[in-house]
């Protein structure tokens, strides 16, 4: 395999595990460090960012859009709409015999959910991301379009994005608007690899020192945890989230790198070729410890302490459970249906 192609798989992986550190988090703004909140949430960017090193790296030089759309419609589209049929009839249960809500209540709720545009939290990204492939041609037209153009589009996009935000919830036109600079960066990367190679040292040292202040401004100076989610064309300040994930691309790009050749890299290309089944069916895992906590609660009154020590006991517990528990269901799904699971998580 080539190895600068290797470099991105082992990002892949490292982005799916940054996502579930991410859902991992309890306690918010409740005992969990916000500081750490800042920087662990939001990694969907880097993922985003891996996409577009992909379209330019090996879809780009004999694309041909049809073919292009069927694959990405076989291996993403079908298996969201599969995982969000078995979502809400897991749904549905939950409501009626976990919570206890009417036939009509929960059928309120469910809809409710669905106008959204997706049923589990995570797969908001899946239409969005959908919208990326289906705008796959202006990406082809963006890296054939001179130096100077490429780098002033980025620019004003990652400006539009920066006071934007992300969705209130997280709907595909403004999740592609605000993303969209991190799949052109992960373009122009492919592009110009060598020249970012190159001069990969003071790039670095720059990426390291906006992660500092992009976390520092956002927990010190605004103290804003988390995501920033906006009404689309209302002002609320810089996003410094993007700021930062912007920067921690090429950072963890370098760990990548570092992780060529050492202990535990055949592991993490294995997260990186199943991670989008990991995606898919993590909120499963979540639904899981969710109705755990509630049934702890119920029967024997126990809550979780809002303290720092068991916050991060519990983002330990959580990102372990969430990672190796739904590794171990792709497994008896791959057994159980062979190459038909395609069409179920995407692997």
């Amino acid at each position: 395999m080539n190895h600068r192609i290797l470099e991105f798989d082992y990002l892949r992986g490292i982005a799916i595990l940054y996502i579930l550190l991410g859902h991992s988090i309890y306690n918010s703004n409740e005992g969990f460090p916000v500081l750490l909140e800042n920087l662990l949430r939001g990694g969907t960017g880097v993922f985003v960012f891996v996409s577009g090193f992909f379209f330019h790296r090996v879809f780009y030089r004999q694309f041909e859009y049809r073919s292009f759309m069927v694959k990405k419609i076989q291996n993403v589209f079908v298996p969201f709409l599969v995982i969000s049929a078995v979502a809400i009839v897991l749904q549905m249960n939950e409501w009626l015999f976990i919570h206890g809500n009417t036939w009509d209540e929960a059928l309120e709720i469910e809809w409710k959910i669905l106008r959204d545009g997706y049923v589990l939290f995570p797969h908001w990204y899946i239409p969005f991301i959908m919208l990326t492939f289906l705008l796959s041609p202006w990406h082809k037209a963006y890296i054939e379009k001179p130096l100077a153009l490429q780098l002033g589009v980025l620019a004003l996009s990652s400006v539009v994005a920066v006071f934007l935000q992300r969705g209130a919830d997280n709907g595909p036109i403004q999740s592609l608007f605000y993303f969209t600079p991190f799949y052109l960066l992960g373009i122009l990367y492919s592009q110009y690899q060598g020249w970012f190679e190159r001069n990969k040292k003071p790039l670095l040292m720059l990426c390291a020192v906006l992660v500092l202040v992009a976390l520092y401004m956002q927990t010190y100076v605004f103290f804003h945890v988390g995501n920033y989610h906006n009404a689309p064309l209302r002002f609320r300040g810089v996003d410094w989230q993007f700021i930062q994930k912007m920067a921690i691309c090429l950072l963890l790009l370098e760990l990548s790198r570092w992780m060529v050749g050492k202990p535990g890299a055949d592991h993490l290309h294995f997260l990186a070729r199943i991670s989008f089944a990991l995606f898919f069916l993590h909120p499963f895992l979540s639904m899981v410890v969710a109705d755990g906590l509630l049934f702890l609660h119920n029967v024997f009154a126990f809550d979780i302490p809002h303290n720092t020590p068991w916050s991060m006991g519990m983002l330990v517990f959580l990102f372990l459970f969430l990672t190796y528990g739904t590794v171990g269901l792709i497994l008896l799904l791959k057994r159980w249906l062979g190459h038909n699971s395609r069409w179920v998580m995407g692997w």
